[in-house]
């Protein structure tokens, strides 16, 4: 079969969940052309090279550095976003008129879809968290309306015991009959090998926030003791002392390996990074991102469950972060995400 699919280029989470299933389609023969824009299509250009793409622009929007600021510039953009959607689904039209897809997927692009070809949505946040009410339900009812554009939504994630709790559960206005748990989306795999890193702090992030995030870190790292390792999603390794390690960049089997050794995470509460954990196993801590409703939302969820604690970034000292989590029990791990992309192939193979 010939899939087209859509990637959402907002971080690259959304092409590190979608690469299992993209592989596991490659290894079963189907021809596969992939649609994104951004640091995410460069990732998986380099982790498919030779595969055919589009760049296709989606979420015209970039973080503002005060965070209170966000939700007013969303509101100020969202016609600019509704446009970007519009041109973009105008656009696959006229790919798909060109290549003729058999089967449709589409990770959190609303745009990448045909009403005469079996549509599928990958999508973990149907309901957007944020602060105001009447906006939430607003949203809600916009996904409501998307989805029915779409044969079934594969919604990452559990459908008892939650890693993304009402982001994709209690959904009373959509139909159940669309929504398909499929669990968690990852690379990653656990490994029984030693956990010889005390800590890992992986910076990431849309800017300016991440940048701002990485400064914190560094202020804060003379209090912390052991063997500590930190990503910065940059060229080059940089040797900071014989207790410091600080890796610009890793490739995505790198950062399976360097997750596995280490005894505690210190990171984003990206909903990638909490299913990567739940592959993986282990203690985490979280700093979300200022003015990412997301974010915040799965930090609080998290830390209600037990699972992990959160600092918000404003307020961060490391050494402190460290000494809370050992109040929280970690990520029990080991789930095998080979299960959730056969459950993808599952859900397409019966309308293929």
């Amino acid at each position: 079969m010939k899939i087209a699919f859509g990637v959402c280029s907002l971080g690259i989470g959304h092409a590190i969940r979608s690469s299992p299933v993209i592989e596991k389609l490659l290894n079963e023969g189907h021809e596969v052309v992939l649609i994104s824009h951004g640091r995410a299509l460069e990732l998986l250009k380099t982790e498919f090279p030779g595969i055919r793409f589009y760049d296709v622009p989606d979420f015209p929007i970039q973080y503002p550095e005060k965070a209170h600021h966000f939700l007013p510039y969303a509101i100020f953009k969202s016609p600019k976003i509704a446009s970007s959607i519009v041109k973009g689904h105008s656009y696959f039209l006229r790919l798909h008129n060109r290549e003729k897809f058999d089967i449709i997927l589409s990770d959190s692009r609303f745009d990448i879809f045909y009403s005469g070809t079996p549509s599928f949505l990958i999508m973990h946040q149907i309901r957007v968290m944020t602060p105001l009410k009447t906006i939430r339900g607003a949203l809600l009812t916009y996904n409501n309306v998307m989805a029915k554009y779409f044969k079934k939504i594969l919604v990452p994630d559990f459908e008892k015991n939650s890693l993304s709790g009402d982001l994709s559960h209690n959904l009373k206005i959509i139909d159940k009959r669309k929504i398909e748990y499929i669990g968690p989306l990852t690379p990653f795999k656990h490994r029984d090998i030693p956990r010889d890193i005390d800590i890992l702090i992986s910076i990431s992030g849309p800017e300016p926030q991440r940048t701002i995030f990485e400064r914190k870190i560094m202020e804060n790292l003379d209090d912390l003791k052991g063997n500590i390792a930190i990503t910065l999603g940059k060229p080059d390794e940089i040797i900071k002392n014989d207790g410091i390690k600080i890796y610009s960049y890793l490739t995505m089997k790198e950062r399976e390996e360097i997750m596995n050794r280490s005894k505690l995470i210190i990171s984003r509460s990206g909903y990638s990074t909490i299913m990567d954990l739940c592959a993986i196993g282990g203690k985490a801590m979280f700093v979300p991102t200022p003015g990412q409703p997301e974010q915040e939302y799965l930090a609080e969820y998290l830390e209600s469950k037990g699972i992990a604690g959160y600092m918000k970034q404003d307020e961060l000292d490391l050494k402190k972060l460290v000494s809370m989590s050992k109040n929280y029990r970690g990520f029990e791990g080991k789930y095998d995400p080979r299960i959730s992309v056969e459950n993808v192939m599952r859900v397409i193979s019966e309308w293929s």
